[in-house]
């Protein structure tokens, strides 16, 4: 009986396929929240990756058996306009979401990853301190409470004074001066609790 593959083994060949184009990438969301060192359960895997064609992607994405998902409405426009590709692996659905960098803080991010061994492999991951500058930025509940989770870890590669800076940069450019309150309040929390 052929073993489910695991987190590591769509990593790897995501990895794999991605370094054979030279696209430069990085895992972000829940997966780098658990890779640094904090608890989540979650079933899919967020990536953002250089801005190269989408075609490009596509096709070597298909080449580590992920297809473009089936049952989003309009996905062609989601794509398009949102620079999200919503990928599935073809044989098991473990889903992939890949987010085509934008032009300034995730270019950025790219440039700032960090190498985490996954099984026998390398695999970039969003720095953990951009990571709490983005679950900032999305803001939803699950993403306050990784920004918590993250804190009690005390892990030694959070900077706050970093992640503050960053958030006040990307704050002056969308015009949210809401952001440092939001990041600061889940600290104190984090901190309580």
């Amino acid at each position: 009986m052929r073993k489910h593959p695991g987190v590591a083994d769509y990593l790897t060949s995501i990895a794999k396929a991605l370094k054979g184009a030279g696209v430069r990438w990085y895992v972000f969301g829940a997966q780098a929240v658990v890779a640094a060192g904090a608890v989540r359960v979650t079933a899919d895997i967020d990536i953002t990756t250089e801005d190269v064609p989408v075609e490009l992607l596509r096709g070597v994405l298909k080449k580590a058996g992920f297809v473009v998902r089936s049952d989003i409405a309009d996905v062609e426009a989601l794509i398009e306009h949102h620079r999200i590709l919503p990928l599935e692996h073809s044989v098991t659905g473990m889903q992939l979401d890949v987010v085509r960098a934008g032009p300034g803080p995730e270019e950025d991010m790219l440039q700032r990853v960090v190498l985490r061994r996954v099984g026998r492999v390398s695999i970039p991951f969003v720095s953990t301190n951009d990571l709490l500058v983005l679950k900032t930025l999305a803001g939803r509940e699950k993403d306050l409470e990784d920004i918590r989770a993250l804190v009690r870890s005390a892990s030694d590669e959070i900077d706050v004074a970093v992640v503050r800076r960053r958030l006040d940069e990307i704050a002056s450019l969308i015009d949210d001066s809401t952001l440092r309150a939001l990041f600061d309040d889940q600290l104190k929390k984090a901190r309580r609790g």
